[in-house]
C-alpha cells in the first residue's frame, strides 16, 4: 500500500487552504507531442486492477455510479448530463461501461434522486443497443429523454419516458440525413415551459470513424430540432456559417450546448482546428447567426499544412446567456502547430480564458493573440495551476508523464449564472502536492464573479484535502438549474491519474461518479465577507478523541461551530461568543461520538464554513 507520513498530510491538509492567485508556468511548456483523433470506443488490454480507489459518500458529495469505461468526453466537458427539478429531484447519466476490455456493456449510466435519495449504483445501461456519449434532458411536461450514439456507420439511440425517474425507456433511432454514413457525439438541450422543444447537436461520422464526407466537409456539425417532445424529428441542418465554405469538418465532441435564457440558446465550438465561434439563436431556434470569438491564423488549417505555431482554443469550452442576451464563455488555451505530417499541441502550455460578448474579439489570425501572458495581462485569463505551497514554483512529478487527455493542465471548464448575479467558473486543472509520485492529479477548482466577469475571486480547490489525496477529478458537467441556490455538478474521480480507454491506457479500474454541490462545501460568499475568518481543516483528521480546528478572524465577530452527523443531525455544539481579531484554536473532543462521517460548520457573525471530518 502507498504510504505517507504525517508531515505530507499536515501539508496536504494546509496546501488546500493555500492557493495562490500568482501566476507561475513550468519549463516545459515548449514540449509539443503529436495530436492524436477523436475515438468513439476502445480496446485494451486488462491488467492488475488497482487497488487503491477511496470511494466516499456524505451530504455534501455523493457517490452515484461507478464505470471502468472512463472516456467521458474526448474534448469538451459533455454539458447536459445533469439536472435539479424544482420539485428537488435530480438525474444524472454517463457513459457506462463495467466490462473490460471490449466493454460489450457500453451505454447510459442512470441515477435519479427521488427527493429523499439517490438510487443505487446502476449495474447496466438503460438501452437495449450499445451505446455511449449520452444527454440528458427534461422532456415533456414530467419525462426526461436521453440521446446517445452507437459507434461508426449508425443512427442516435433515443430513451425517453413520459415520467422521470420511473417506468419503462422507450427506445428510438434518430437517423442521418441522406448523404451521412451515421450520426456521433451528440449533444441535446430542451427549452419551453414544459420542455416541449429538443434541440439536437451531432456530428457525421467522419472517415477517420468509419464515416464519409458529408457535403464537402469530414465531419459536419448538423442541428436536428423536436417540437412535440421528441416524438417526431424535423430534417438535420446545415448552417450556411459552418459549411464547407469556411471549415474542413468538425472534431468529435469539440463542441458544446450553452445555458439558455428564454430564447436564447446557442452551442460554442472552441477546437485549435478552426475559428472559436459561437452559433445563436435569439428565437429558439429558428434563426441563427455566427459570432467569431477568435479568428485562426491558418484558414481550413490541416495537418498536412506547414504552419508557424499558434496559441488557440485546446478544445474544451462552455457558455452561457445572461438576462440580457449576453454571451460568457470559458475555455481552454493551448499551443499548435502541423509540420506536413501531422499536428501537434503543447501538453504544458496553460490556461483557462474567459470572454464575454461585450468584449473585443479576437480577429485577424493573429498567432500570439491567445497567448496566456498577454490574456493574463489584459485579464482574459482566469485559471491556471495555482502554487499551492506557496514557495514560489509549482512542483510538479510529472513534467514528463502527462496523462494524456489531449487538453491543457488548466481545462474542461462549465460556467453558470444564478438570479443573484453571480458567475461561478468551474474547471479541472493538475495540483500540485497530489500525485501518485509519478503523475500529478488533477482537481476541480471554481472562482466566481460579481461583476459580470470584471473581477473574480481568489481559485478555490472543491476537491481538497486528506478525502482526495488520491483522486483524479474529471470531467466536472454542471446542472443548468441550481439545488437550493446552489451549483451542483458530477464528475468522474478515480485514483489513477489519465484515462484507461485513451491515451495513457492505463489499467482499468473503478470510476465513481460523484454528485457535489458547491456552494455549502467550499463556502463562496459575498466578497464583502470573504476575509471575516478562514478555516483550517480539523487537525487530526480521523479525530480519535480530541481535534483542532484553527480559525483566524480579521475582525470582532461571534464564534460557534456546530457538528452533523451524515443525517443533517445536530450532534455538538461550541459557542465561544464575542471574540477579537486573531487566531482561535477550537478544541472538539469527539470521544463520545460513534465512528463515522461528520460536518463541522463554523460561524463567524454572518459568514459560514462547513467541512468534512471522521471519527475512529
Amino acid at each position: 500500500m502507498r504510504k505517507f507520513t504525517l508531515f505530507t498530510i499536515v501539508l496536504l491538509l494546509t496546501g488546500g487552504l493555500m492557493a495562490q492567485t500568482a501566476r507561475l508556468t513550468v519549463a516545459n511548456k515548449d514540449i509539443a507531442v503529436k495530436k492524436d483523433k477523436a475515438i468513439t470506443e476502445s480496446v485494451n488490454p486488462i491488467q492488475e486492477l488497482n487497488p487503491y480507489v477511496n470511494p466516499i459518500s456524505d451530504a455534501i458529495e455523493e457517490d452515484i455510479g461507478t464505470t471502468q469505461y472512463d472516456l467521458q468526453s474526448n474534448a469538451c466537458t459533455p454539458y447536459g448530463r445533469l439536472y435539479v427539478y424544482p420539485d428537488g429531484t435530480k438525474a444524472g447519466v454517463w457513459t457506462l461501461g463495467k466490462s473490460p476490455t471490449a466493454f460489450p456493456d457500453r451505454g447510459t449510466g442512470y441515477n435519479y434522486f427521488n427527493g429523499t435519495a439517490w438510487g443505487v449504483d446502476p449495474p447496466t445501461r438503460i438501452e437495449t443497443l450499445r451505446t455511449g456519449w449520452p444527454s440528458y434532458a427534461p422532456c415533456g411536461p414530467n419525462g426526461e429523454i436521453v440521446i446517445a450514439h452507437q459507434s461508426g456507420t449508425t443512427p442516435l439511440v433515443v430513451a425517453k419516458r413520459a415520467t422521470k425517474g420511473s417506468g419503462a425507456w422507450v427506445e428510438s433511432l434518430l437517423p442521418p440525413p441522406a448523404g451521412a454514413s451515421g450520426m456521433l457525439w451528440p449533444r441535446m438541450i430542451s427549452s419551453g415551459p414544459e420542455h416541449n422543444t429538443i434541440h439536437v447537436i451531432a456530428l457525421t461520422a467522419p472517415t477517420g470513424n468509419g464515416g464519409t464526407v458529408y457535403q464537402n466537409l469530414d465531419g459536419a456539425l448538423l442541428y436536428c430540432k423536436s417540437d412535440d417532445a421528441g416524438e417526431s424529428w424535423g430534417p438535420w441542418q446545415l448552417f450556411d456559417e459552418i459549411s464547407a465554405t469556411y471549415y474542413l469538418g468538425f472534431g468529435g465532441d469539440s463542441y458544446s450546448w450553452m445555458i439558455s435564457h428564454g430564447d436564447h440558446i446557442g452551442f460554442m465550438v472552441p477546437d485549435n482546428d478552426r475559428d472559436l465561434i459561437v452559433m445563436h439563436s435569439s428565437d429558439n431556434g429558428e434563426n441563427w447567426e455566427k459570432t467569431i470569438v477568435w479568428e485562426h491564423p491558418f484558414p481550413f488549417y490541416a495537418s498536412t499544412m506547414v504552419t508557424d505555431r499558434f496559441y488557440c482554443p485546446d478544445g474544451s469550452g462552455h457558455g452561457l446567456f445572461d438576462e440580457n442576451g449576453r454571451i460568457h464563455i470559458l475555455f481552454g488555451i493551448n499551443r499548435a502547430y502541423a509540420d506536413g505530417g501531422g499536428s501537434y499541441w503543447f501538453p504544458w502550455v496553460d490556461g483557462l480564458a474567459y470572454w464575454n460578448s461585450d468584449m473585443e474579439p479576437w480577429l485577424g489570425g493573429d498567432t500570439s493573440a491567445l497567448d496566456p501572458d498577454l490574456l493574463y495581462e489584459s485579464g482574459h485569463l482566469i485559471g491556471w495551476m495555482q502554487d499551492i505551497n506557496g514557495n514560489g514554483e509549482l512542483e510538479l512529478v510529472g513534467l514528463s508523464g502527462y496523462p494524456l487527455y489531449y487538453l491543457g493542465p488548466t481545462s474542461m471548464p462549465q460556467i453558470i449564472y444564478d438570479e443573484t448575479g453571480i458567475l461561478y467558473a468551474i474547471y479541472v486543472s493538475v495540483t500540485e502536492t497530489y500525485n501518485n509520485g509519478v503523475q500529478d492529479y488533477r482537481h476541480i477548482w471554481t472562482r466566481a464573479s460579481y461583476d459580470y466577469g470584471m473581477t473574480w475571486t481568489d481559485p478555490k480547490d472543491l476537491t481538497a484535502g486528506i478525502f482526495h489525496i488520491f483522486d483524479e477529478c474529471v470531467f466536472p458537467v454542471i446542472s443548468p438549474t441550481f439545488d437550493m441556490g446552489m451549483p451542483a455538478l458530477i464528475y468522474q474521480r478515480d485514483n489513477e491519474p489519465g484515462l484507461h480507454v485513451r491515451g495513457d491506457l492505463d489499467p482499468p479500474t473503478t470510476n465513481y461518479i460523484t454528485y457535489m454541490v458547491v456552494n455549502e462545501y467550499v463556502g463562496i460568499n459575498d466578497p464583502a465577507q470573504t476575509n471575516i475568518a478562514t478555516v483550517s481543516q480539523n487537525f487530526p483528521n480521523p479525530s480519535t478523541g480530541t481535534t483542532y480546528i484553527e480559525v483566524n478572524t480579521t475582525s470582532a465577530t461571534d464564534l460557534r461551530v456546530q457538528i452533523t452527523n451524515l443525517a443533517g443531525q445536530k450532534v455538538m455544539e461550541l459557542n465561544k461568543g464575542k471574540v477579537n481579531a486573531g487566531q482561535h484554536i477550537l478544541n472538539i473532543n469527539t470521544s463520545g461520538l460513534p465512528t463515522g462521517v461528520y460536518f463541522y460548520t463554523v460561524f463567524t457573525g454572518s459568514q459560514k464554513t462547513t467541512k468534512k471530518m471522521m471519527v475512529k
